[in-house]
């Protein structure tokens, strides 16, 4: 039976290697671990169903949004178009849940027999982001 001689060298020469070997796997494990972003596009408006209900003096605006996570969700009031393109002198209205994906915003002493013009908003959950709906408009009773 041959006995084989291992030298120092060659000792230090298969640690290297399995050194190498070890680093290869671990850099391959924490590269393969990586969190994979995945950006969601939503269009909040495409099926907003707006509809604008009275009660006495209050004014109920009702529309629904898709499904989100929104961080505010709101109506802007005015009484031009231009108002709401400068936005100036508007009224702002964090809107309420009121059903699945339906929201209310209520606007009480409004003026008679005035056309308002309001849009929607949503600001996003996940960054700084506030979208606006296009405008739309109702008449208060004389």
């Amino acid at each position: 039976m041959a006995v084989k001689r291992v030298t120092k060298y060659q000792l230090l020469k298969d640690a290297k290697h399995l050194k190498i070997l070890f680093l290869t796997i671990f850099l391959l494990a924490f590269m393969g671990c990586k969190k994979e972003v995945v950006e969601v596009s939503v269009d909040a408006f495409a099926q907003l169903n707006t509809e604008v209900k009275q009660t006495q003096n209050t004014y109920n605006i009702q529309f629904t949004l898709q499904e989100y996570a929104y961080k505010e969700v709101g109506v802007r009031l005015g009484t031009s178009k231009d108002m709401l393109h400068k936005n100036l002198n508007l009224t702002l209205q964090i809107a309420n849940l009121i059903g699945s994906n339906k929201y209310g915003a209520f606007f009480n002493s409004l003026k008679v027999n005035e056309v308002y013009y309001y849009q929607i908003y949503v600001k996003d959950s996940a960054s700084a982001k506030e979208v606006y709906s296009d405008v739309f408009s109702f008449t208060t009773n004389p």
